[in-house]
C-alpha cells in the first residue's frame, strides 16, 4: 500500500455558509516514508491553550513525537519527545532496551494528554514491552518543556509476565489551564474475551505540575469511554459504551471532583454525544444507534429530559449560547438546549462533495468547531474545517 502525506490549507475569512464562517481548512495523511513519520490520530482535540489541534504522532519504529496543527500560523508543528534521552538515565525502570533495527525503544505513547507552553509542562502515558517478554507496565511521563526534559515518571499499573489475560486502555478527560491541570482514566479488565468487557477496575486521575494523584478506583462492566470535563465546575463525566442490541443497561458516572461525590445513572446507548452546559448545571447525552437524547440536572441526576433527535451523529456540543450542535453524517443538526427542539439543519453536503462520515469532530465549547470527515480526502487524511458560528 502506498501512503503518502497530503496537506492542503485554505484560509477563507469572510465565506459564510448558513450562519457558520469557516476559519481554515486542513488535511494531513498518514505518512510511513517520510521522517519524521506521521500517524493521523483517530480523536484530534484543543491543546496548548485552545491554540493547537493535536492530530497525531509518529510510528512506533520512529522517534518518539508529536503533531499539532496550528490555528493561529495555519501550520503544522512537530515536537520531538526526549524519551530515549531519559531511558538511558534510568534503564532500570523500564523493561526491554534499545534495539538497533526495528523498534527501537521500548515505548509506545499510548494517550498524549496535553501540551500547555502557559505553564511549560506536557503529559502523556506511555506503555512499556518488549517483544522478547509477555509483561507491561504503564508510566505516566511529565515533560518540562522549558529544559525539554522529561522529569516524571511515574507508574500506574503492570501487567505481569505470566498474565495473558488482561487488557488496558487509558483516556484523556481533560485540561484546565487556569489552575494547570490534567484528568485521565485508566482501566484494566482482568480477562477481556472476544472483545466485551465484564470485569474492568478504573482509576481516575489527576496531574498537576508534577504531582500524580488517584482521585477515585471503582469497579464496572464497561471500560471507561468518551470521559467529558467541565474546567469551571471541575466535574467529570464517563460513559460506558455499549449498543442497543446488546441490552446491557449502560450506566455513566458523574464524579464532582471538589465535592468528591462519585454517582452511578443509566444512559442512552452509544453515547457518542455528550455535553455540560455552560454554567454546568445540566449533562446532555445523545446516542449514535436510536438518535434518544437526554438532558440531565447535574444537581439531581433522577430529573431527566428525553427526546428523538436522529441517528449516526457523532459528537454533540455547544459552539455557541443557545445552540447544542448534533453532529451528524447527514448535518449540522442544531437543538434548543431547554425545550430540544430543533432550530435548524446545515447539510454537511455544504461542506464536502463526497462521501461523509464526521467522526472524530470535536468542539472548543462555546467559540467552535472542527468538523472532520474521515471520508474526504482521497490521499487519505482526513478534511478539516474550523467552523465559527456567526
Amino acid at each position: 500500500m502506498r501512503y503518502s502525506i497530503f496537506f492542503t490549507f485554505l484560509l477563507s475569512f469572510g465565506i459564510s455558509l448558513s450562519a457558520q464562517r469557516i476559519e481554515s481548512e486542513f488535511s494531513f495523511a498518514t505518512d510511513f516514508n517520510v521522517r519524521p513519520t506521521f500517524v493521523e490520530g483517530n480523536s484530534p482535540f484543543f491543546t496548548n491553550g485552545d491554540k493547537w489541534i493535536y492530530i497525531g504522532k509518529t510510528a512506533d519504529f520512529d522517534e518518539p513525537g508529536l503533531y499539532f496543527f496550528d490555528t493561529e500560523s495555519k501550520s503544522k508543528i512537530y515536537r520531538s519527545i526526549p524519551l530515549e534521552a531519559y531511558y538511558l538515565s534510568q534503564p532500570t525502570q523500564f523493561l526491554g532496551q534499545i534495539e538497533t533495527k526495528g523498534k527501537r525503544l521500548p515505548f509506545t505513547i499510548y494517550e498524549f494528554l496535553f501540551y500547555d507552553e502557559k505553564s511549560k509542562r506536557a503529559g502523556f502515558v506511555i506503555e512499556n514491552k518488549h517483544k522478547s517478554l509477555n509483561a507491561k507496565r504503564y508510566f505516566y511521563i511529565g515533560w518540562d518543556l522549558t529544559t525539554n526534559q522529561i522529569d516524571l515518571a511515574e507508574p500506574i499499573f503492570e501487567i505481569e509476565e505470566n498474565d495473558k489475560k488482561s487488557f488496558a486502555q487509558s483516556s484523556i478527560i481533560g485540561f484546565s489551564q487556569e489552575d494547570n491541570t490534567g484528568y485521565f482514566t485508566f482501566a484494566v479488565d482482568a480477562d477481556l474475551k472476544d472483545d466485551e468487557s465484564e470485569d474492568v477496575t478504573a482509576f481516575i486521575y489527576k496531574i498537576q505540575n508534577k504531582n500524580l494523584s488517584k482521585l477515585k478506583e471503582y469497579k464496572s462492566k464497561f471500560y471507561p469511554y468518551t470521559p467529558e470535563f467541565h474546567p469551571e465546575s471541575k466535574q467529570i463525566v464517563i460513559a460506558c459504551y455499549t449498543e442497543a442490541f446488546q441490552k446491557r443497561n449502560p450506566v455513566g458516572y458523574l464524579y464532582k471532583v471538589e465535592q468528591n461525590s462519585f454517582q452511578e445513572f443509566p444512559i442512552p446507548s452509544t453515547p457518542y454525544g455528550i455535553s455540560f452546559s455552560k454554567d454546568g448545571k445540566f449533562l446532555y447525552m445523545a446516542a449514535a444507534d436510536t438518535g434518544e437524547v437526554r438532558m440531565y440536572h447535574t444537581d439531581n441526576l433522577a430529573d431527566v429530559k428525553k427526546s428523538k433527535w436522529g441517528t449516526h451523529g457523532h459528537k454533540l456540543g455547544f459552539w455557541k449560547e443557545g445552540e447544542l450542535v448534533w453532529v451528524r453524517n447527514s448535518g449540522l443538526h442544531i437543538y434548543d438546549p431547554v425545550s430540544l427542539k430543533q432550530k435548524k439543519v446545515i447539510p454537511t453536503k455544504k461542506f464536502y462533495k463526497n462521501h461523509v462520515n464526521v467522526s472524530g469532530s470535536v468542539f472548543l465549547p462555546f467559540r467552535k468547531l472542527l468538523l472532520r470527515n474521515i471520508l474526504e480526502d482521497p490521499a487519505g487524511g482526513a478534511a478539516n474545517r474550523i467552523l465559527i458560528p456567526d
